[in-house]
């Protein structure tokens, strides 16, 4: 999975691209943990992501338990069909705000 990361005046937003699975856990944590220490809301930006695993799923809410304990909110943004219904039968949205593209993510944590 390739990971890049942009900045605005109100979030950190890291594009992922590819597959979001086991192999990707490193890569995903290292950027999440840089993000972090930018005191920002930080947006998961999934549009390009095409699968999405289980252990992907643990992810994510291990990165929104580290990033709520430092007071930042994380929000998933555009997730395709397929992962879409997988974050969906998992319940994340109760855990994770998802939003359909950037302009509906609040601009404050």
């Amino acid at each position: 999975m390739n990971i890049t990361q942009e900045q605005n005046a109100h979030h950190v937003i890291l594009h992922l691209e590819g597959r979001f699975d086991f192999g990707a856990r490193k890569v995903f944590k290292e950027k999440v943990e840089k993000a972090s220490e930018l005191k920002q809301p930080v947006i998961l930006d999934l549009s390009d992501v095409v699968f999405l695993d289980s252990s992907a799923l643990g992810l994510l809410v291990i990165s929104h338990q580290m990033l709520k304990s430092k007071t930042i909110a994380l929000y998933l943004v555009n997730p395709q069909t397929y992962v879409r219904q997988v974050l969906d039968l998992a319940n994340v949205a109760k855990i994770i705000p998802i939003y359909g593209d950037l302009g509906e993510v609040p601009t404050s944590n």
